[in-house]
C-alpha cells in the first residue's frame, strides 16, 4: 500500500498485485478458519446492488493490497460519497486515501490484540445497543456503514445464482473472464430490478 500511494493509475497500482493461483485463509464470523485454493474477486458496489469495479487476485493476497486500486478505479467511474469497509482495511493510507478524493472513510477499527481498542470497540457496540433498546436513531455513519452488506449480496448473487462457486479453469486470466460475464449478469439482473 505505501508503494501504491504514490502511484498515479490503476495499472500501476495492481502491476504490485499477484493474480496467480495461491492458498488464501481467513476467519469467518464464527471463528473457524475458511481455506481455499485459487484467487478472490474483489468488488465496489453501488445502492441497488450494482457492481461498478472488479478486480481479481490471487488467494493469498490480502484485500486491504487492493484497496487503493478499487477505490481509484470506482472513483473514475462514479461519484459517491463513502468507501464501507470492514476491519480488513483498517489502514491509515486507505483512510488518508479516501479522503483525498473527497470521500468520507467508513472502515472498521482491527484490534489486532490491543485491549485498548477492544475496550474502544466494546463502548462502540454497547452505545448502538442503547439507541436500539431506546428506539432512538442511530448516527448517519453507523447507517451508512451497514449499507456494506450490498457487497455480500453480489456475491451471494455471484455464487448461488451466476454459478461462480466452483470455477474449474486453470489461468488467472480463464478464471477472470468467467466471472467478468457473472459480473456483467448481476449487473443486468440488478439493473432490471431498478426499471421494473
Amino acid at each position: 500500500m505505501q508503494q501504491q500511494e504514490d502511484m498515479k493509475t490503476t495499472k500501476q497500482m495492481l502491476s504490485l498485485v499477484s493474480t496467480q493461483c495461491g492458498v488464501g485463509r481467513k476467519q469467518n464470523s464464527k471463528g473457524n478458519f475458511e481455506t481455499w485454493i485459487g484467487g478472490k474477486l474483489h468488488i465496489s458496489v453501488v445502492d441497488g446492488d450494482i457492481p461498478i469495479t472488479a478486480i481479481y487476485s490471487g488467494a493469498n493476497v490480502h484485500d486491504s493490497s487492493v484497496a487503493l486500486p478499487l477505490i481509484n478505479e470506482t472513483s473514475k467511474k462514479v461519484s459517491y460519497l463513502y468507501d464501507l469497509q470492514d476491519a480488513g482495511y483498517d489502514s491509515n493510507i486507505i483512510r488518508d486515501f479516501s479522503k483525498k478524493l473527497n470521500h468520507r472513510p467508513l472502515i472498521d477499527i482491527n484490534p489486532k490484540n490491543s485491549k485498548e481498542l477492544k475496550g474502544k470497540i466494546q463502548l462502540i457496540k454497547d452505545e448502538k445497543k442503547k439507541f436500539k433498546i431506546l428506539n432512538l436513531t442511530q448516527s448517519l455513519d453507523t447507517h451508512h456503514y451497514n449499507q456494506r452488506s450490498m457487497v455480500e449480496r453480489v456475491n451471494k448473487y455471484l455464487k448461488e445464482d451466476f454459478g461462480c462457486s466452483n470455477i474449474y479453469y486453470k489461468g488467472a486470466t480463464k478464471v477472470a473472464s468467467v466471472l467478468a460475464f457473472g459480473i456483467l449478469s448481476v449487473c443486468i439482473h440488478q439493473s432490471l430490478k431498478l426499471v421494473t
